[in-house]
């Protein structure tokens, strides 16, 4: 009988029964409309006196940016903002940022962690380069979007026209949050630097000219079906997380279902020196049964059982009032995983931290469920999206009927299994 690993349904470890989380989603709002009334807060439920602490800005906005123009007196929070001017916008960046000029006047900027996976490259000035070259062999903005169109990572595109409009377009899954104000003159990561922002959707292109703001739907091309095999998932997704793992310390995201194991198993191929596998796990689950504990274990077992350390941290509430409680709520005001926040907080902060989310897509419109969760980790490290790359999901979407790519790919590592053992017997 095969050994091979019997792989349950995707079940997230912090995960539990749709009774008990409504209960504590329930809670978590009595809670923070007490706190709220208590303390005379804002909106976004945040006390006044913890808006002017820099630790608690400094942790909530990591990774963020504002874009103003020059004529608004919006500014980012706390300190450890870069500026930059870039005709007539001010850029507030706390992510990196790199730029390139067209010949023909006007600018690319990207900002976050581009990839290219069709050049090989994680420079993401050589790709601004390319995207600026992309830029002069047409008119408008479609052809810079659909030279970004194969690009993998976590990032958001602003091309500057000569005529002062702007385009703006997020990666895939928009993990970079985009919100807008009505006339265009705020763009920006968070919602607590606009009164009244509005959320770029996925599949989608932001246009501001002098008018004010619109969206356009973003003429992705997914993958031909003729090329949508698992030869070529598999080889894609593997080139995209050695490009995504190329600076920092990888760790994977590990639950005992398929789509976490499908992460790992294109990690494997090339690991690096001190890398880990990890698990969020909420004790008092224990109470509403064992599901997220044995996934605990099973994702455990099998890390040990490849070799790579794991960790198990426990997803704990922050202390009321902490620093991190303020930032999670002033950066997520809509939040209900702070626990698990608050874990993953407690990574090394140089940690990569490979995340499943996208790998159950299985349709163009199931693209927007991204888990929030994702960006729940940008405050204590770097996230990185292995399916996160317009062409995987294409495949996804087209893989043929009664196939998935993703449990094909997870089934490798008990393959892996099955040759370790017959090689020590």
């Amino acid at each position: 009988m095969s050994r091979r690993l019997q792989h349950l349904p995707q079940a997230v470890v912090r995960a539990r029964s749709g009774l008990s989380t409504a209960l504590r989603r329930r809670v978590r709002t009595v809670r923070a409309r007490q706190a709220r009334h208590e303390l005379a807060v804002p909106a976004a439920g945040v006390p006044a006196a913890a808006l002017a602490d820099p630790r608690v800005a400094d942790l909530a906005f990591r990774g963020g940016y504002l874009i103003r123009s020059a004529a608004s007196s919006t500014v980012p929070p706390g300190d450890g903002w870069t500026a930059h001017t870039i005709a007539d916008r001010v850029y507030h960046v706390r992510t990196p940022m790199v730029s390139a000029a067209t010949k023909a006047g006007g600018t690319v900027v990207l900002l976050g962690h581009p990839v290219d996976v069709d050049t090989d490259t994680a420079d993401a000035q050589l790709i601004a380069d390319r995207l600026a070259a992309v830029a002069d062999t047409g008119s408008g903005a479609d052809p810079v979007l659909e030279g970004a169109s194969g690009l993998g990572g976590r990032w958001t595109l602003v091309l500057h026209q000569p005529d002062g409009s702007l385009t703006v377009l997020p990666d895939a899954l928009v993990s970079q949050p985009v919100l807008f104000s009505a006339d265009g003159t705020v763009i920006a990561s968070h919602e607590a630097f606009l009164t009244d922002g509005t959320h770029l959707p996925v599949s989608s292109a932001l246009e501001v000219t002098s008018s004010g703001a619109s969206t356009r739907p973003y003429p992705a091309t997914p993958p031909d079906p003729d090329v949508a095999t698992f030869e070529a998932f598999r080889e894609r997704l593997v080139r995209h997380v050695r490009l995504l793992t190329g600076a920092g310390r990888p760790a994977v995201a590990l639950t005992a279902g398929p789509s976490s194991h499908a992460v790992l198993a294109a990690y494997l191929p090339h690991r690096a020196a001190e890398d880990f596998t990890f698990t969020y796990f909420e004790p008092e689950s224990a109470r509403h049964g064992r599901g997220p504990a044995t996934d605990m274990f099973r994702a455990s077992a099998l890390a040990h059982r490849l070799g790579i350390p794991h960790r198990v941290i426990r997803a704990v509430d922050p202390p009321s009032g902490s620093v991190f409680e303020l930032a999670y709520r002033w950066a997520a005001p809509h939040g209900d995983a702070i626990g698990a926040a608050f874990a993953r907080h407690h990574l090394p902060p140089d940690t990569v931290e490979l995340h499943s989310a996208g790998a159950e897509t299985g349709e163009t419109q199931s693209w927007v469920a991204m888990a929030a969760s994702v960006r729940d980790g940008d405050l204590g490290h770097r996230v990185a999206l292995p399916f996160n790359d317009r062409r995987l999901l294409g495949m996804l979407v087209h893989q043929p009927a009664g196939q998935s790519f993703v449990t094909r790919l997870a089934a490798e590592l008990g393959d892996q299994l099955d040759d370790q053992v017959d090689a020590s017997s």
